[in-house]
């Protein structure tokens, strides 16, 4: 069993939340400086809500709290130095997956009502008060602050190599329908050697679509589709790749490769789509790919893409991926993507989000009724296909240790 907790960050006796921007930013900062380099592989985490990290251990059934006091002191000395004014105290909630997620989202009254035992006991699990100077637990009072291993028992099983961590594999992410609350499928991802899933927080740019990876993703398709019964498998496709004759040619045997009868439950992800393609180079795509592939998605980097002059039936949804920018700026370019929302509505195409990785990022795509979002605020990079699974979205993101909660299988996708 792996352990899951979260971690919240304060300042002050009160438990006060350091409520400006500028302070979370410096405090992610000086947390996820201190976590890449403390809490390593085979271990993850993740900033999941301004001053609140989703931290795991596959190798204990219990986190030790003692061993985050050095973050304690760490960010008492960045924040405030030797003598400032000014008191770190860390929170540590340790339950089940549902209610770790559910604490990183609680605020002032309902979190003092939890520490006082005045709660109405939704939420169940243990935590943890962590200062530069003293490991208490709060609930239950007086209770273990010891992990199960514990930190000292952890400190002398064997060491991983320097360069350990996950092989360079093909994974998966969720691709959500916001209006009906449910994953239509995944997308597949390429990500090299040694680079953990922390939660989906992956430094930008490392998944970023290369031609020379669209082959393995394409050999892992059946793979995928036999591990769900149903929901669409994306698999990504480079644009410049299908308008070469060359290059066309030597992606064909592999196109070929795909399961003979799964056309139906595959789509290709066409990456790098300019904003404005000729009539001539898509309808060259799209006769390529039609045979191997039911549904074709544009994959843009410009929100003004050229939506007006898209030929009816040549691609049955746009994806929008986010600029690798400041949040304000990735937030400016979902608005004038959806902007667009009635034309893409009148020539019957989706229109989709990727690389959504905040949940204020998520929260904005979902309130302007976005049909479909992808990217690490809604899943972690998985190890296995979604499939099409009902989730609420206030759930998301989901994690590849998850039990989604009330998750149903749906017979049928959008």
């Amino acid at each position: 069993m792996t352990a899951i907790a979260c971690l919240k960050v304060f300042v002050g006796d009160e438990l006060r939340f350091a409520d400006n921007d500028t302070m979370a930013a410096l405090v992610g900062k000086v947390a996820g400086a201190y976590l890449e380099t403390t809490w390593l592989w085979p271990r993850r985490y993740g900033l999941v809500a301004p001053f609140s990290f989703v931290l795991a251990d596959p190798r204990a059934t219990k986190l030790d709290a003692r061993e985050l006091q050095a973050l304690a002191r760490d960010l008492q000395f960045k924040l405030f130095g030797e003598k400032g004014e000014g008191d770190i105290a860390l929170l540590m909630f340790e339950g089940d997956q549902t209610d770790v997620m559910r604490f990183a989202g609680l605020h002032g009254a309902e979190l003092k009502a939890l520490l006082n035992g005045e709660d109405d006991g939704s939420i169940v699990g243990r935590v943890c008060r962590i200062t530069p100077t003293e490991v208490s637990s709060v609930v239950p009072q007086g209770g273990p602050v010891h992990g199960a291993p514990t930190m000292e028992e952890l400190a002398v099983l064997e060491p991983l190599e320097p360069s350990a961590g996950p092989p360079a594999r093909v994974g998966y992410r969720g691709v959500y329908h916001g209006p009906r609350q449910v994953f239509i499928g995944s997308v597949a991802i390429w990500r090299q050697a040694r680079v953990a899933s922390a939660f989906g927080l992956t430094p930008p740019r490392v998944e970023a679509d290369r031609p020379e990876d669209d082959v393995l993703a394409l050999a892992a398709a059946g793979e995928a589709l036999a591990a769900v019964p149903v929901g669409v498998i994306f698999l990504p496709i480079s644009f410049s790749t299908m308008v070469k004759p060359g290059a066309r040619a030597a992606l064909l045997p592999h196109l070929e490769a795909l399961p003979r009868g799964s056309r139906a439950r595959l789509a290709a992800a066409v990456y790098d789509t300019p904003r404005a393609p000729s009539f001539s180079a898509l309808s060259q795509v799209r006769r390529a790919l039609e045979p191997f592939f039911s549904r074709l998605d544009l994959r843009v980097t410009d929100p003004a893409f050229q939506i007006e002059e898209l030929p009816a039936d040549l691609a049955s949804s746009v994806t929008l991926v986010l600029p690798q920018a400041d949040e304000p700026t990735r937030l400016a370019a979902v608005n004038r993507f959806l902007r667009d929302a009635p034309i893409y509505r009148r020539k019957a195409v989706w229109q989709g989000i990727t690389d959504v990785r905040t949940r204020r990022e998520l929260n904005h795509c979902i309130e302007q009724r976005a049909p479909f979002v992808t990217g690490p605020a809604v899943t972690d990079l998985l190890e296995k296909p979604v499939g099409a699974t009902q989730l609420p979205w206030l759930n998301l993101p989901l994690h590849d240790w998850s039990v989604t909660p009330e998750a149903e299988l749906v017979s049928s996708v959008a």
